[in-house]
């Protein structure tokens, strides 16, 4: 998961930092993305969705043409995902951090895990890392 410590406060000082408010918006919705994705669960189509609605709205095909204030919308419109599907997004970087920490270590026994120790032949490991 990328992007973690990212927030309503810390995007913007992300946005003043990198004098960038379309990058830090952009690794924002990544994020918000990511952690519903794969620590809450949450199937990412249903973020591409809105994505999708978003630009279609904007009248764009392409990601990198979203202007920061539809960037901002879809942050909006992702954190209603969670909403929608009974789930938080921490606001906290500590507890984001945290609960990414908890999905990783709890996915080394997942179909996806599996299969993957499989096709790259990697046997004898006893569980995974997070890098930080």
């Amino acid at each position: 998961v990328l992007n973690v410590g990212l927030n309503d406060v810390t995007v913007e000082a992300l946005a003043e930092a990198t004098q960038n408010p379309r990058f830090a918006y952009d690794s924002y919705r990544r994020l918000l993305n990511m952690f519903g994705d794969v620590v809450k669960g949450i199937a990412h189509e249903a973020f591409e969705e809105r994505f999708d609605k978003i630009k279609a709205d904007a009248g764009v095909k392409n990601d990198l043409d979203l202007n920061v204030d539809q960037l901002k919308l879809l942050c909006s419109e992702y954190k209603k995902v969670f909403e929608e599907h009974n789930q938080h997004f921490p606001s906290d970087p500590q507890h984001q951090l945290r609960d990414c920490v908890k999905a990783v270590f709890g996915s080394w026994f997942s179909s996806r895990a599996i299969k993957y120790r499989e096709i790259n032949s990697i046997k004898s490991l006893i569980g995974t890392a997070a890098n930080v």
